[in-house]
């Protein structure tokens, strides 16, 4: 009986340890094949001068990065080529062509003890176009401003610093702070930025966020001078940089793409950005607004909520975010967007340019304008 009894306790050791063997065997095949299935989200490209900066979110247990890069031409099928390998989040290439629309991907990969690379998937493409003329181009501010969409949350103070004066450390980053999305995918529909103000690194109030959008257009490195100011002065302060001219509420009579709107009355304290007007004069706009980031459309300004920008602002939202849709649907904004702000409007032609406009946006409709951005057919 002793000996039937070790036996079994032999027996039943031996079936823990193969058990434990195969639990383990799972859990690594599960690892590769997660490694193997991440991608990098939240890739930017931006051209500065003659630079390109590519940036991305870090994939957990990635070793390193590998950048590729095409340019378009034409109508043939662009040619991707290995551009770059980091282990950081962000390349800089330098000598890009002037007038070159590029494309680039990102992809992360994962050094084992016994020296394989393990790849994981390709991410999205992200664009670019390099301006002939100025710092940037009028496509590229928008490509920046739409890129936070959906994945950050209005936070009060975000973007600033601590002592709430000028621009926080985010707000002098390049590329999307990885503390956005992760902050954001916790939120519910109940969400209260009241409950969180002054959380500086988890999100951006609406002059933080159009402070980050300027300092990616205009720099490829970390930590420089900031572009964060009080809402209803930025635009202003923009124009008095050199960037464009300004016009005070007042003296606004159209809206162009990359327009700063900042609010020159006592009641909004808000900035946002123009994407692009629509034929019934209502405003498809980017801003950072409770309870986040995100595309909106105005009334028409005769004040009718069924606007073209309203529809077009719902549908994108809609099709591009659906977890952020379900969970804040609002994207239709009253009169005063039409009425209590100033204006300052990029320089892109003569003289001292700041951003040029090589694919006409400035030509083109809201519809037009979202389908470039968003690349559809």
């Amino acid at each position: 009986m002793k000996e039937q009894g070790r036996r079994y306790w032999h027996f039943l050791l031996l079936c823990v340890i193969v058990c434990s063997m195969m639990s383990q065997n799972a859990l690594h095949s599960q690892a590769k094949a997660k490694f193997a299935s991440l991608r990098p989200e939240g890739v930017m490209a931006t051209a500065v001068k003659n630079k390109v900066v590519i940036s991305w979110e870090p994939v957990q247990g990635a070793s390193g990065y590998s950048v590729y890069e095409a340019v378009e031409s034409g109508e043939e099928e662009p040619v991707f080529q290995k551009a770059g390998q980091t282990k950081k989040c962000k390349l800089v290439l330098s000598g890009r062509i002037r007038g070159e629309r590029y494309r680039y991907y990102v992809c992360a990969w994962k050094q084992k003890k016994n020296g394989k690379i393990k790849t994981g998937k390709k991410s999205t493409e992200a664009v670019t176009v390099v301006a002939e003329e100025g710092i940037s181009t009028i496509s590229n501010l928008l490509r920046i401003a739409v890129a936070p969409v959906g994945s950050t949350m209005y936070v009060w103070g975000g973007g600033w610093n601590k002592a709430d004066t000028a621009a926080g450390k985010e707000a002098r980053s390049i590329g999307l702070c990885p503390g956005w999305r992760t902050f954001a995918a916790r939120q519910n529909t109940s969400y209260n930025y009241r409950n969180h103000r002054y959380q500086i690194h988890d999100g951006l109030d609406c002059s933080g966020y159009v402070g980050w959008c300027v300092y990616n257009l205009l720099n490829t490195g970390n930590q420089k001078k900031g572009y964060v100011y009080s809402a209803s002065k930025q635009a202003e302060k923009f124009s008095g940089m050199g960037y464009g001219s300004y016009r005070t509420a007042e003296q606004v009579a159209d809206y162009e793409p990359g327009d700063i709107m900042s609010s020159t009355c006592s009641c909004c304290g808000h900035v946002w950005i123009v994407v692009g007007a629509c034929e019934d004069g209502s405003v498809v706009l980017v801003h950072s607004s409770p309870a986040g980031v995100r595309l909106c459309g105005t009334v028409t300004p005769d004040g009718r909520k069924d606007s073209e920008a309203c529809t077009l602002a719902e549908e994108y939202m809609r099709r591009y975010y659906p977890d952020w849709y379900r969970r804040f649907p609002d994207v239709c904004k009253g009169s005063s967007y039409l009425q209590h702000y100033g204006q300052m409007r990029w320089k892109s032609s003569g003289k001292g340019i700041a951003l040029s406009d090589p694919e006409g946006y400035r030509g083109m409709y809201a519809d037009e304008i979202l389908r470039e951005l968003y690349r559809e057919e």
